[in-house]
Parts: C-alpha cells; structure tokens; sequence
C-alpha cells in the first residue's frame, strides 16, 4: 500500500456518519423501534421515507409523514415513537474496529484533527460523546456552521480556516466520493475514499474515484496510508 511519508500533513479531517461509525445501520435499529412503538409498517418501509431526502436524512417530518399515510398519527404517538427511534438509533452507535486507535496514534503524532459533516452541531456532539470520539477532535464543522452542506465546499474551507492550515497540508477522510471525496479534491485537498464505509445509496454504481485519491478498504489503512 502506498504511503504518504514525502507530505507534511498538519491536519486529517474526518466526515462523520459511515466513516466513523455505520449511522446507517443505527437509522434501521431506529426505525424498527419506532415501528414497534406504532405496530403499523416495517422498518424497511419507514426507512424509505427517510432515504427519500425530502427533507433531512435525520428529520422526524419523515416519521410524521410514514404515520400520516397508514392513518395512525397522533401527536402523543408521534412523540412516543420519536423517543423509541432516538433511544434504539443511539444504543446501536459503535465506531468501527480500528477508528478509535486511528484517532488515538494521530493524534499522539501531532496531527490536528476535525470533524466535517452535515449533523446538526447538536446531534454531532451527542453522538461523538455517546462513542467516546468527541475529545479526539479539535474541530467540529456542522451543517450550522456554515449553512452549506456537502458537496459544496464551504465546510472543508471553513474547517482548514479552523485549523490554520493550507488545503495542501491536510488530509481528508471520507465515505462518500460525491459529497466527500470530489469536493474536497477540488479544494487541493489529500483525500482517502473510506471505501469501508460507503453506504450511499443514491451514488450511482458508475460513480469512480477521481484519479490519485487513495483508498481505505478499513480503519487501519488510514494509519498505513499516514504513518
């Protein structure tokens, strides 16, 4: 595997859901409980209204609209099921084997570390603290931080600004080639595509790497590609 021991990196930032940790696998244990909580659908089917990206991938309006549609909505259910989705979408949080570690010898190498992703500033922070990742990072850029979510690049740019560094003297990792991987090579980022991770459902089969972006088939290779 090919190493990047001729650059002076500062800084490797991170996207956060499915490149930390499978969030798309906590949103099923999520829906499963919510539909327990109704006894109406699956959580296949309530899972679907949240995929459509009507509204935003975390967004109960999606729940309020799977119950609008089976006729069984109430606000004291909404409610209840709301709470069963957070509670089942937060126990199932595990980073993957080896990011723990990753973050760890990284950070004890000198390394600045961030966090860009489209959470809330609210959720990111309870989720990082829920899996034991928040005090690795220095830097948190959120979809309330800028506005913007990815693939714009106003968040890579606002979170080198917060790290004091140069696009050429940082390292971006991240699970999505379309919302992650392109824009930050575009801003003359060093990017690795966390191929473990890629759980994008709505990136089609033909999406590539963009030439010279390195690949992490797990946790581990980040620290073969950096260390």
């Amino acid at each position: 595997m090919q190493t990047l021991l001729f650059a002076q990196f500062k800084a490797v930032m991170f996207d956060m859901d499915n490149t930390l940790f499978d969030f798309v696998s906590a949103m099923r244990k999520g829906c499963d409980a919510a539909i327990k909580n109704l006894g109406v659908g699956s959580g296949d089917e309530l899972l679907g209204y949240y995929l459509r990206w009507k509204y935003h991938f975390e967004d109960h309006t999606n729940l309020q609209d799977f119950m609008l549609a089976h006729n069984c909505f109430t606000v004291e259910k909404y409610f209840d099921a709301v709470a069963a989705f957070e509670e089942a979408k937060l126990k199932d949080l595990t980073p993957y084997k080896g990011i723990t570690e990753v973050l760890s010898e990284l950070k004890k190498s000198g390394y600045k570390l961030a966090v860009v992703t489209d959470a809330f500033s609210y959720a990111a922070e309870k989720r990082l603290k829920y899996t034991g990742l928040f005090d690795y990072f220095d830097v948190s850029v959120c979809y309330d931080t800028t506005g913007y979510k990815k693939p714009h690049t106003a968040p890579f740019e606002c979170a080198l600004d917060m790290l004091g560094v140069l696009p050429h003297e940082a390292v971006y990792v991240g699970d999505s080639i379309r919302r992650d991987i392109e824009p930050s090579t575009a801003l003359g980022i060093t990017t690795i595509y966390a191929k473990y991770g890629d759980k994008n459902f709505f990136e089609t089969a033909s999406t590539e790497c963009p030439p010279k972006v390195l690949e992490a088939e797990s946790p581990q290779d980040i620290l073969k590609l950096l260390m």
